[in-house]
């Protein structure tokens, strides 16, 4: 796959002060493309930073249809934040180069908010530890037992791996004869070997040298399950805090959807898996618009064509109909009416050529099926990645458990998240979705503007307002359902209004990818309007039409008054 040659170093995982200071350096090289602003600050009193592009001297990014961009909502998923950089970095060094880049700065705009969990993603970045999305301790409930198995990187390589520890009594895994590294099932009637049990490196805290049990996650906080639409508490969720929008991120990043009232779709990144999901959150897609719906599959077309990913249903297709309450899913496309997708970039097991290879469906083959899929990826590490997403199992003495094994994949840069010499692939793909989603955004145009006199100095002024648009002005149905989208309004001056209101509501506009449904479709019906006034002026007068929504944008056309 090609990828673009641009200013920052894609080999890498960025920490907080050189992401920072690439937004900075962003934004005193591309003055008139860019603004960079806080919206909130995390629970450690790191700033949140939105990166807001659009060319200035085409409009104000608050009057021009908004999409927006965010990465790393779980600390580990650091993927997310190079890919929302990257996406920043080729709009501006590919501004007046490539069509699309160009024409989407001149009429859309972007906010980019590269980390939203500054905190956890630092301590994931300079710890073996790996957490869900703070670095605040928090366990629901908060008197749980403390003991068990916690992990740690006892042998001091700089990664928490795994422990496999022999018991040829009650082990439950044996080594694979195909790869001494594997480890698969015990069968029922094995029996006279060498069996393990597999454990995550660490300590056991309250060891009583018989029972193994993993202690509570001691970083339970879940961002993506604290935002307030259809939020539970955490006894029916895990890591939903103690109430919705408990965490200042999210708080900040809620107050930031509800502000910005030109925002009409999202995308924001996770890892990993390679998969679009998109909503519905908690029930079936019988329960979405049917346009609404039609819309989610050719926007997550585009998804696939440029990536490969495929597009499934978050409640129905990846979490087999369990619902995940309080998602940033839910918040965007069940509340706002914003089509949004996740994405779970970086896809290891596809990369070993397993097609579709979700947990989901892994879980669902038999042993055999199971063991052939790590002999794939195994195989991958060895020939494409020279072995190192794999550390080899050795010997080790714990303090506990005497001799044990340690090794296993590599968690954060190889299972979790891409190597380093594969980040800028991924961000390269995935940046030309966000693009090609971006200019799916309605827009406004106003045409046919004529003037008919009707007595002296008395004219009948009539246009048309269309929306050229792949999305409804609305954003969704959703959002009309809803209530939350401002229709178009246009208005008239220039000249003495005598008939007409000098603005006028003419609801929404159909986007081009919407269709008036039936039998026999009706292309384009509903995405055009027609807008007349009668008024007195004098011929050479200039009249003016302009057209407002604030998730569509603004448009203007003018008219000489002859004689």
């Amino acid at each position: 796959m090609l990828v673009a040659s641009l200013k920052l170093d894609y080999t890498r995982y960025y920490r907080y002060h050189a992401l920072v200071e690439a937004l900075e350096n962003f934004c005193l090289e591309f003055p008139k493309l860019t603004k960079l602003y806080s919206i909130g600050k995390s629970s450690g009193g790191r700033d949140l930073w939105c990166m807001e592009l659009t060319n200035r001297e085409t409009g104000a990014a608050e009057c021009k249809p908004g999409f927006y961009l965010d990465g790393n909502t779980h600390a580990g998923e650091v993927t997310g934040s190079m890919a929302c950089l990257y996406t920043i970095d080729y709009l501006l060094n590919h501004y007046g180069e490539d069509q699309k880049a160009t024409w989407l700065l001149d009429h859309k705009s972007f906010y980019v908010i590269p980390r939203v969990s500054p905190d956890g993603a630092e301590f994931y970045l300079t710890t073996p530890y790996t957490v869900r999305s703070s670095d605040k301790e928090y366990t629901f409930p908060d008197y749980a037992d403390p003991s068990g198995l916690s992990g740690e990187d006892i042998d001091g390589d700089g990664q928490i791996l795994q422990m496999r520890v022999r018991d040829d009594i009650t082990g439950t895994l044996k080594i694979s004869d195909k790869d001494a590294r594997l480890m698969i099932p015990r069968s029922p009637d094995d029996f006279g070997g060498a069996y393990y049990h597999v454990y995550t490196e660490g300590i056991i805290q309250g060891y009583d040298g018989y029972e193994m049990k993993m202690a509570p996650n001691k970083w339970d906080l879940d961002f993506n399950r604290n935002y307030p639409i259809s939020w539970r508490p955490p006894h029916v969720q895990s890591g939903a805090g103690p109430r919705p929008n408990s965490e200042p991120e999210t708080a900040a990043i809620s107050d930031f959807l509800l502000k910005q009232k030109n925002l009409g779709a999202c995308l924001y990144y996770h890892t990993s898996g390679g998969e679009h999901l998109r909503g519905l959150c908690i029930d079936t897609d019988d329960k979405m618009h049917p346009a609404d719906l039609a819309m989610y599959k050719a926007l997550g077309q585009r998804g696939t064509d440029h990536t490969g990913y495929p597009v499934k249903s978050l409640f129905v297709d990846y979490t087999n109909r369990v619902p995940q309450w309080g998602t940033f899913l839910d918040m965007t496309f069940t509340y706002l009416g914003m089509f949004s997708y996740a994405t779970e970039l970086w896809d290891l097991i596809g990369r070993a050529g397993v097609k579709d290879g979700s947990w989901l469906k892994i879980s669902k083959m038999t042993p055999a099926e199971q063991e052939e899929v790590q002999l794939k990826l195994l195989k991958w590490n060895d020939e494409v990645m020279s072995g190192e997403c794999f550390v080899n199992w050795h010997e080790y003495d714990h303090p506990q458990l005497g001799t044990v094994e340690i090794g296993g994949w590599t968690p954060k840069y190889g299972r979790q998240n891409p190597p380093a010499k594969l980040l800028q692939e991924e961000c390269h793909k995935n940046m030309l979705f966000s693009l090609a989603f971006a200019a799916s955004l309605p827009g406004l145009t106003i045409s046919d503007l004529k003037t008919e006199k009707i007595a002296e100095s008395v004219y009948r002024v009539t246009g048309k307002v269309e929306n050229s648009g792949f999305l409804p002005t609305s954003g969704s149905n959703q959002a009309e359902i809803n209530k939350i989208a401002a229709p178009v309004k246009v208005s008239l001056c220039g000249a003495e209004i005598l008939q007409g209101e000098q603005e006028v509501e003419i609801g929404h506009l159909k986007g081009y990818g919407s269709t008036a449904g039936g039998y026999m479709n009706v292309s384009g019906a509903g995405s055009k309007k027609k807008v007349e006034w009668l008024v007195r002026a004098n011929p050479g007068s200039c009249i003016t039409v302009h057209a407002y929504a604030p998730r569509a944008g603004r448009a203007s056309a003018s008219i000489e008054i002859v004689e």
